[in-house]
């Protein structure tokens, strides 16, 4: 992990303990979550570059007034505010006799009902599969927010929808693959991925004397542009 990253994430938690009082504080302080700390640095970091609009141990209240939660992470952005919980196996098994389990429903509904969109991370994938993460997480920048990426401003619509279509394929897309998407031809359409390879937004994945198959490089970051605040 660079030392940017850490100083970024040490200022972002600096400035939220500088915000708060009473229990939001307490809640902030003693609810240490390793699994959030993790997803901020090595996921969310490595795909949006900040951590801006990002609010840990969130307060909500239900639509009584009567009971308060607090959400791991929230994404607090127009035109709906996302709720990120991070799950760890052991702790949620120990824990889920019947009154947990209907209280953890009751906060999720009350979550809901309150108009936040809803993602969950296990820890296991967080720490075993950060790739799946980021995945994830590009898909609801891109669905739930509108965003692209910054160098495909210049891109040509096709162009576009290639890249819209390696960044949400779990695996390598193929020729075929933007065929079916596209509906242009097999010759415009490897004319496209070269140009496409040429730029640096895509690299081969397979094949030597011919590439068969195409994917988005690993170290490209998502600098997205923003589209208003919540």
């Amino acid at each position: 992990m660079s030392e940017s990253v850490e100083k970024a994430f040490q200022n972002w938690m600096n400035m939220h303990l500088s915000k708060r009082k009473g229990e939001r504080l307490r809640m902030l302080k003693e609810q240490y979550s390793e699994a959030r700390n993790l997803f901020l640095k090595h996921i969310w970091w490595e795909v949006v570059g900040h951590f801006d609009d990002l609010d840990p141990e969130y307060e909500v209240v239900d639509e009584g007034g009567k009971f308060y939660y607090y959400l791991d992470l929230a994404y607090v952005r127009a035109p709906k505010p996302t709720n990120l919980e991070f799950d760890g196996f052991t702790v949620h098994a120990r824990q889920i006799d019947r009154r947990n389990f209907s209280k953890s429903r009751r906060r999720q509904n009350a979550i809901a009902l309150g108009g936040w969109n809803i993602l969950r991370f296990s820890v296991d994938d967080i720490r075993d599969d950060p790739a799946y993460c980021r995945q994830i997480l590009r898909l609801m920048l891109e669905r739930w927010y509108g965003e692209e990426r910054e160098e495909w401003s210049q891109l040509t619509m096709p162009q576009r929808e290639i890249m819209r279509l390696a960044c949400r394929s779990a695996g390598p897309i193929r020729v075929v693959d933007v065929r079916n998407v596209t509906g242009l031809g097999d010759r415009h359409t490897r004319k496209l991925l070269h140009q496409l390879l040429e730029r640096g937004l895509l690299e081969p994945s397979s094949g030597n004397e011919r590439i068969t198959s195409y994917r988005v490089p690993k170290q490209k970051h998502f600098k997205s542009r923003r589209y208003g605040k919540y």
